[in-house]
């Protein structure tokens, strides 16, 4: 008996076994740590007007950076002379009367005409003489310098671009400005890392939103996995659609992939565009994890650090023989294969881990060999390998780290298989696919194809990359 299935999944997953991830880099660890309590606290209260700062040279109070406040023009000033103090490029786009965005560039070493951009919207609200504005959106903006502040020493493949948008609050004037002057350029944007209040925590629970369309779909979740691996505290609701009250939407309008990152919009500022979005309503734990997030995230897009693995699970069964798990690694840097090429770890009834090397290896595919255990035991195995350099280290499933050799320390879920108990039964699916979404990659609809020998239960589950059971498709009996 065949059946197919048809299944309408909410959330937009890739039912494949090819997984693209970033690599663990102690060197974006350190740098996206440098990020402070005591640094992260000051900018915002010079910015939202807490304290004082000098801007020309002069002492100055910045009580609102509304956009038709005479304070505005001095915060944009503010931004920019920051900008040149970390030894930066920097501009200002006037793209009409009372329009400014300040921008500055540090140029990438190998693509210095592509382009990531980190952005975030400096004007505020509400109207009137007193606006601090800490969470909306000073709070971006910092991350944003802090960015900028950095990253500044440091040599990137690809060129990063820092903006604080003006009139983010007028109907997102400023971002769409330099989305269509990029777009009319033929500017090759990679990607816009957009931040946009990210200071609130109601209850402490580090919860946030990412926002990215269909077409931004493979750049947002390589964000996405980017923020689990540095940051494994913040929880991510990811959400893919239309969302479209942020800096990001007219690059996603112009065809360039963007995301946007928020507090949890179900745990809203209270004070959102009132008087009360000060620095002593600011959650500052909360506000340094998002922002070392962020930074993290950047530079992993920057330098390029990411790694893919395909491989099929090894399935259950009761043969007690040693098995084999074939994977193909790919990166853009060239991977350690010799002294600590891949490795496999396993472990047998969650006892301790076991490093296996490799013993086949063909450009890209690397075979391993797990030794036979006895019936009843259960197996989990993760991959890992390095690049060649030892800047960073990926493992399947996410998160593990160690170089030198690779991946000594464990991701927080596994890979496993069940030596099976007593005569196999043969109910396990004698054939299956999973077929590709087509022609759109991003059409919500997958179809699943599988025959059964005989009458069974079927049980189909979808895990994300971090091995997390994220929904259950089918249990029932065919």
């Amino acid at each position: 008996m065949k059946k197919i299935i048809t299944i309408f999944v909410s959330l937009i997953l890739t039912c494949s076994f090819l997984y693209s991830q970033v690599g663990y880099s102690p060197r974006i660890d350190s740098i996206s740590n440098l990020v402070t309590t005591q640094s992260l606290s000051l900018l915002n209260r010079e910015l939202s007007g807490d304290v004082a700062t000098v801007i020309g040279g002069v002492p100055y109070t910045i009580l609102s950076r509304h956009s038709n406040s005479v304070h505005n023009p001095k915060a944009a000033q503010f931004i920019f002379e920051r900008f040149q103090s970390y030894g930066l490029t920097a501009r200002y786009m006037n793209y009409r009367t009372n329009g400014q965005n300040v921008i500055a560039t540090k140029i990438g070493t190998k693509y210095p005409n592509q382009y990531y951009i980190i952005c975030g919207h400096y004007d505020n609200m509400p109207s009137g003489s007193l606006a601090p504005g800490a969470d909306d959106n000073a709070s971006g903006t910092c991350a944003v310098m802090e960015a900028a502040r950095l990253l500044a020493p440091f040599s990137f493949d690809y060129s990063i671009i820092f903006v604080a948008f003006d009139e983010e609050e007028q109907g997102l004037i400023g971002s769409r400005a330099y989305a269509d002057s990029s777009y009319n350029r033929g500017d090759s944007i990679k990607g816009v890392l957009n931040f946009d209040m990210i200071a609130w925590d109601s209850n402490n629970d580090f919860k946030m939103n990412m926002y990215s369309n269909s077409a931004s779909y493979n750049f947002s979740m390589l964000a996405h996995y980017s923020f689990n691996v540095y940051q494994p505290v913040m929880q991510i609701t990811f959400s893919v659609g239309n969302m479209s009250s942020s800096d990001h939407y007219y690059f996603w309008q112009r065809g360039y992939n963007a995301f946007c990152g928020i507090e949890l919009m179900t745990d809203f500022h209270p004070y959102y565009h009132t008087i009360n979005d000060n620095f002593a309503n600011i959650k500052m734990p909360y506000f340094l994890k998002f922002t070392q997030a962020s930074l993290a995230a950047l530079m992993t897009f920057a330098w390029n650090y990411t790694i893919s693995f395909n491989h099929t699970p090894i399935t259950a069964s009761s043969d007690t023989g040693p098995r084999t798990a074939s994977v193909v690694i790919t990166s853009p840097y060239k991977l350690k294969k010799l002294t600590y090429g891949p490795r496999l770890y396993y472990r047998v009834n969650s006892g301790s881990f076991n490093a296996l090397n490799f013993n086949y290896n063909n450009l890209d595919t690397f075979r391993f060999t797990i030794p036979g255990q006895a019936q009843g035991s259960l197996v989990e195995y993760y991959f890992a390998a390095q690049d060649s350099l030892a800047n960073f280290v990926g493992t399947y499933p996410l998160g593990g780290r160690g170089l030198n050799p690779p991946g000594t320390t464990a991701p927080s879920s596994y890979l496993q298989y069940q030596v099976l108990t007593g005569v196999q039964t043969n109910n396990q699916p004698a054939e299956f696919s999973l077929s590709q979404n087509y022609p759109n990659p991003f059409n919500p609809m997958t179809n699943i194809e599988f025959y059964l020998p005989k009458y069974a239960n079927v049980k189909i589950i979808v895990n994300d990359l971090l091995g997390r059971e994220v929904v259950e498709l089918a249990n029932l009996n065919y």
